[in-house]
């Protein structure tokens, strides 16, 4: 007759509370952690995720925290390039000062004179 062995996996999924699951194995430099709560045999929340590169654990970035960093750097570039942009409308004529609202008309362009005449 064979006894369970105290950690057996399907005895580990009947309790509840926090729980480490080795999710992913990239032997021998790369493992992937998941911290979950288990609040049931079925139903399990997933908390944080740890990488274990080269013998050192990291802890990985939430993916709120990913897209808040990207998109705030693009909004950092959007606003460079519009700022570069009005700053070159200011210098050739076609943006007006912060105080008047209206849009200048464009300079009358010089007439062309055509020196090959036959």
């Amino acid at each position: 007759m064979r006894s369970h062995h105290p950690l057996d996996s399907s005895q580990l999924t009947k309790m509840i509370g926090i729980e480490y699951v080795l999710s992913e194995v990239m032997e021998p430099h790369l493992f992937i952690m998941k911290k979950q709560k288990r609040d049931s045999p079925d139903k399990v929340t997933p908390m944080l995720a740890y990488y274990i590169l080269d013998g050192s654990i990291y802890q990985a970035p939430q993916l709120s925290n990913v897209f808040a960093a990207r998109i705030g750097r693009a909004l950092y570039y959007i606003e460079k390039a519009f700022t570069t942009a009005a700053s070159k409308l200011e210098k050739i004529g076609y943006v007006d000062s912060e105080n008047e609202t209206t849009i200048p008309e464009p300079k009358a362009a010089k007439e062309t004179i055509d020196l090959k005449r036959n």
